[in-house]
């Protein structure tokens, strides 16, 4: 049994996500944002003492970071389903992607949101975002008009990380989500494709 703390609007819903894929026996923990901070409660920092969603609890093991979590589960569940051969271009494809969401793509997405919140006014950092965002999601159209998905011909946990963070720079978009990959329509293409998986409506209705 995983045990999935889960935080509403968070990375959490990776991990119920992938679960759903590979058909793991698990248990959701829900936890609840402060209203006035929308920071995580204690009970979340009683798991993880960084506070932070998601984490999972398996064979007495505490387990945080989405992709720290997801090669875990594949490693403790499935080997080959849902990430490539060792040695293949595809491989090799499917680690840049299931680190980039994070590592590259999450902070300029994020960046005009969080200063808006904090009161910060400059007119460079929306230009330095949008200049960020534009050039990743040109990239990612650019390979999925080769392939349908991020990784080659086969869905793999890099889609789940991916998708995950495309789906988020909708969600923030002060011009409304349908105009963030209206120019993009490969990326929509797969965001629809992705978003039809019967473990993804199976798991999107727990977030």
């Amino acid at each position: 049994m995983v045990i999935i703390h889960h935080l509403e609007r968070s990375r959490s819903d990776r991990i119920i996500w992938l679960c759903e894929e590979l058909s793991i026996d698990y248990e959701i923990v829900q936890h609840q944002r402060d209203p006035d901070t929308m920071r995580a409660p204690e009970t979340l920092w009683a798991v993880n003492p960084l506070g932070k969603s998601p984490v999972i609890e398996h064979q007495g093991q505490v387990v945080f970071e989405s992709g720290a979590i997801i090669e875990y589960l594949l490693s403790a569940f499935d080997s080959d389903s849902l990430r490539p051969s060792l040695g293949t271009k595809a491989y090799i494809d499917y680690l840049q992607w299931l680190h980039a969401p994070e590592a590259t793509m999450t902070l300029p997405i994020l960046m005009p949101m969080l200063c808006h919140a904090m009161g910060i006014e400059s007119e460079l950092i929306p230009l330095f975002a949008d200049s960020e965002t534009q050039t990743l999601y040109r990239y990612i159209e650019a390979e999925l008009t080769q392939r349908d998905y991020i990784a080659g011909d086969n869905f793999s946990a890099a889609d789940i990380m991916l998708s995950y963070t495309l789906m988020m720079a909708q969600s923030l978009a002060a011009s409304g989500p349908d105009t963030v990959f209206a120019s993009y329509p490969s990326i929509k293409a797969y965001l629809a494709r992705l978003k039809s998986r019967e473990a993804y409506q199976a798991a999107s209705v727990k977030f």
